[in-house]
């Protein structure tokens, strides 16, 4: 499976990684170079994007997480806003509705499905 990103939220991100270096920033570059880059109106609105509020199932926990992935500036925890630059939203950035994967995280393999997307 192979991200889908829009042009606008890539060239964001793109500029994100220029500008710092971090295990973190690398592995949202990894991600973004393998992307599939559309056009903005034909990002679907099913797809986990910047801005995105996501609701998900890591198989280590019972419950679903909900949280909204933003730029590092607007990341509040209370809020569950989450940085675009945290493990969790680097997995689930670019990925759809109902897809399920494997992600490797520094705690190991997370296994992880996504529920709904709210764009």
């Amino acid at each position: 499976m192979k991200p889908i990103i829009s042009e606008s939220v890539y060239k964001t991100l793109y500029e994100l990684i220029k500008k710092q270096k971090s295990p973190e920033v690398r592995q949202l570059g990894e991600e973004l170079s393998k992307a599939e880059i559309v056009k903005d109106n034909a990002l679907k609105k099913n797809i986990v994007s910047l801005n995105s509020i996501v609701e998900f199932m890591d198989d280590s926990f019972k419950k679903p997480i909900r949280m909204q992935i933003v730029l590092p500036t607007e990341a509040d925890l209370e809020q569950r806003k989450i940085s675009i630059l945290a493990p969790i939203s680097i997995a689930l950035i670019g990925f759809k509705e109902t897809d399920k994967f494997s992600w490797k995280m520094q705690s190991g393999i997370k296994y992880l499905t996504i529920l709904k997307v709210v764009n």
